[in-house]
């Protein structure tokens, strides 16, 4: 320090502090605080990212590749709602089994807290079910013969629907059954004939399924199935053949032996 000569001739007091560690500690702290805040918008962006991905971004990929899946084939939509109400019956099972399994106090303390808590469904879970369903309404109503125009129409890039759609000559096993008596059950069940002839269809749908076969359209009491055999090679046509003769015989034998009925 550079003193004047009248200050050098005083006394000069000088105190000294060392706050290098105060100074480290404070920096410390600084990166600290620098760190956790780092930390936490990492935290919550992946939260985000998260939810995002749970609630909007998969459902809609979902919803993509079955639609794609549907323009591909159309009578794929059917099994698609097989799947699904397959999914929901499995999850509904294993929720009886945890429920089972628990203690009584827990039980009661899982009921009241299910009751308590209303679940909404999501929209994209609504959305993606609709068009399941929607697809399935068509595959059914148009069956077969009609998957082609529903394809060409999806796979079309206007929202018109164009159903005269060039048909093509295909080879095809044609099944045909009906109800017999269908009047007579008509004035026995009056309005519960509509169930008869769903409980009936069930098992006509299921049985033709199974053997690879596609039920085309239902007129009352008739139904008429298809089997394809374009594009199949001549061994595996021989067995569509085989298979078709063989759902009939077990359509016969279910409807006989079942108890609803």
């Amino acid at each position: 320090l550079t003193n004047t000569p009248e200050e050098s001739k005083k006394a000069t007091m000088m105190f000294l502090f060392d706050i290098r560690s105060t100074s480290q500690l404070g920096a410390g702290l600084s990166i600290l605080q620098t760190i956790f805040i780092c930390f936490a918008v990492g935290i919550g962006a992946m939260s985000f990212s998260h939810d995002v991905n749970t609630l909007l971004l998969n459902p809609i990929e979902r919803m993509i590749s079955k639609m794609e899946a549907i323009k591909d084939n159309p009578l794929y939509a059917m099994k698609l709602g097989d799947i699904e109400y397959r999914r929901e019956e499995i999850e509904t099972a294993r929720r009886k089994e945890e429920l089972a399994r628990m203690s009584r106090c827990w039980k009661l303390f899982y009921m009241g807290y299910n009751m308590k808590k209303v679940k909404e469904p999501m929209e994209t879970a609504i959305l993606e079910k609709t068009i399941i369903k929607l697809g399935g309404l068509l595959a059914l109503g148009f069956g077969e013969a009609g998957a082609e125009i529903i394809g060409q129409n999806m796979r079309g890039g206007t929202a018109g629907v164009n159903a005269m759609v060039p048909g093509q000559k295909v080879d095809a096993i044609i099944g045909f059954c009906n109800i017999r008596n269908f009047g007579d059950a008509t004035e026995v069940l009056k309005e519960n004939v509509m169930m008869f002839v769903n409980q009936i269809g069930e098992i006509v749908h299921g049985c033709v399924d199974d053997y690879h076969g596609a039920p085309n359209k239902n007129i009352g009491d008739c139904f008429l199935l298809v089997w394809r055999l374009s594009g199949a090679s001549e061994e595996k046509q021989q067995k569509l053949a085989d298979m078709a003769i063989m759902s009939f015989i077990r359509m016969l034998a279910e409807i006989n032996k079942s108890r609803v009925l």
